[in-house]
């Protein structure tokens, strides 16, 4: 199944399952400590607009998510209203014009994944970023990717995978170089740190499962 075809299926049940990972997505997202307040922010790969809703909250006054799901675009829109604008295109593709000047702030969470190489989307959303702009990325690690775990969800009593590659802190630092970005550090989230609040987690014991960083546009 394609990630676009999977995340249509799951769009309507997908906020109310007890994802372990968009749970420590959303820790390294509050972490992060981003520049929100009067920024305009761009989600790639929206989903159903959980870090569109977080920016809102801390103080984003433009917000524009992009996702190739209608399905995940639909739940976006019933979370947002009209406080964001979102845009259905394929990320591996050509973005359409997005609303807007440059943007101060983009967020790519668990989305990567599902893509062989995260050059080409790491440059596209560069191109939408102003200079001394932030990207902000949350990642499944390449360690619980080579273990084999990868997104899937279960509906009607079907197990259904969504396809999954693995993703390295080198082929992260060529891309951001690439991209035009600043050199940051990864971050590698333990799952023994969290399994306490993420309880989910236990299974990953000695994982490391996540990985995030904020870099800087040039």
């Amino acid at each position: 199944m394609s990630a676009t075809a999977g995340y249509d299926l799951w769009a309507s049940d997908y906020d109310g399952f007890d994802n372990p990972m968009v749970a420590l997505a959303a820790l390294a997202f509050a972490q992060a400590k981003l520049p929100l307040e009067g920024a305009a922010f761009l989600d790639v790969g929206c989903g159903t607009g959980r870090n569109l809703g977080l920016a809102r909250d801390g103080g984003a006054t433009t917000l524009v998510g992009i996702d190739g799901s209608r399905g995940m675009l639909a739940q976006a829109q019933a979370r947002l209203g009209e406080a964001a604008t979102l845009v259905e295109a394929d990320l591996s593709g050509t973005w359409p014009q997005l609303p807007g000047p440059a943007f101060d702030i983009a967020c790519i969470s668990l989305v990567l994944e599902h893509f062989p190489s995260v050059a080409p989307i790491l440059a596209q959303t560069a191109t939408h970023l102003k200079s001394g702009g932030v990207l902000f990325v949350a990642e499944m690690h390449a360690d619980l990717a080579a273990a084999g775990t990868g997104a899937h969800f279960e509906k009607d009593g079907k197990v259904h995978r969504l396809p999954s590659f693995r993703h390295d802190d080198a082929e992260f630092a060529q891309a951001l170089a690439a991209a035009g970005f600043a050199p940051c550090a990864i971050a590698a989230w333990l799952a023994d740190d969290h399994a306490a609040l993420v309880p989910k987690l236990a299974k990953h014991r000695g994982k490391r499962v996540l990985a995030s960083f904020v870099a800087r546009k040039l």
